[in-house]
Formats: C-alpha cells, structure tokens, sequence
C-alpha cells in the first residue's frame, strides 16, 4: 500500500523527470513506487532517467522504487494490456495509482488510457509547458509562467 506513478519515456529524459517534478511539487504527490514505460527507449537513456528519478524521489524522502518496464513502442492493445495488468496488481495492493502522461508518445499514452479504463485510477497528471525552448533544463531553471501542472482527473470531477 502506498503512493504508485506510472509514466513513460518520451523524447526527452527532462520531460520525463520535471514532470515527476512537478507532481511532487504542485500537488504533493510523492510515489513510493514509480513504473516507467519504455517503449523503444534505448536502454542507457532508460538507465539514466531511473537514476535521475530515484534521486529525486529520495531528496523528498520517498523508498524511490524505479522498476522500468519495456513496451512496444506502437502497439497499442499491448501497452494497454501492460498497464492495465499493472495498476490492476497495485489496485489488489490497495495503492493510490497516478499517471503522468506528460513525457510519452501518443501510442504509448493512448494505450496507457486505454489500459487505464478498466482500473481504478485516482490521478492523471500532465505538465503543459508552453514553450519547448530551453524545456531541456531541469523543472526550476524553466520559468514556472510558461508552465502548468494538471491534475486532469481532478479538473474534470
């Protein structure tokens, strides 16, 4: 039992990384456990966002459990199984379960949501950042007026 994110690898390592950030940050929302899709990802920049993320999360006093999980970059029905056998299990566990789909590429979102449908989860987090220049730094160094951190199951309830 305990605080679950599930995200995943985009493009970029920061977009991953300041958008945990910023759940943290903005909504206090500090996973003990963080799954990480990484759909196509090579396995070295997989490596380094875990390590970015589990220092973050232990600077803010989380167990910082990073588990990577590898997915197939374009099959949707796959993904959704994952996630859906996922937050499933961490439901049975009694678990908060959020998602931050700010850092993933469409496939791997739309087959996060759709996985999603079946369980129960309490948060969809996303972090708009209206522009992409100098969006490579890390989540203080952008200014906080071009960005904005949702809660998009809380908006929308």
């Amino acid at each position: 039992m305990g605080k679950v994110l599930l995200t995943m690898m985009g493009r970029s390592v920061w977009g991953l990384f300041n958008s945990v950030w910023s759940d943290i940050r903005q909504f206090d929302y500090l996973p003990d456990r963080v799954y990480v899709l990484t759909a196509g990802c090579e396995a070295a920049r997989g490596q380094m966002a875990r390590d970015m993320l589990v220092v973050l999360l232990k600077e803010h006093g989380s167990p910082a459990e990073v588990e990577l999980i590898e997915v197939p970059g374009d099959d949707i029905k796959e993904i959704g199984r994952r996630v859906n056998e996922i937050i499933g299990a961490e439901n049975g566990r009694g678990s908060e379960v959020a998602i931050d789909v700010t850092p993933g590429t469409k496939a791997t979102v739309l087959g996060t949501v759709i996985g999603a449908g079946k369980v129960r989860v309490d948060r969809i987090f996303y972090l708009y950042i209206e522009s992409l220049q100098n969006a490579s730094r890390p989540y203080l160094e952008i200014p906080l007026d071009l960005q904005s951190s949702h809660d998009l199951l809380g908006e929308a309830r």
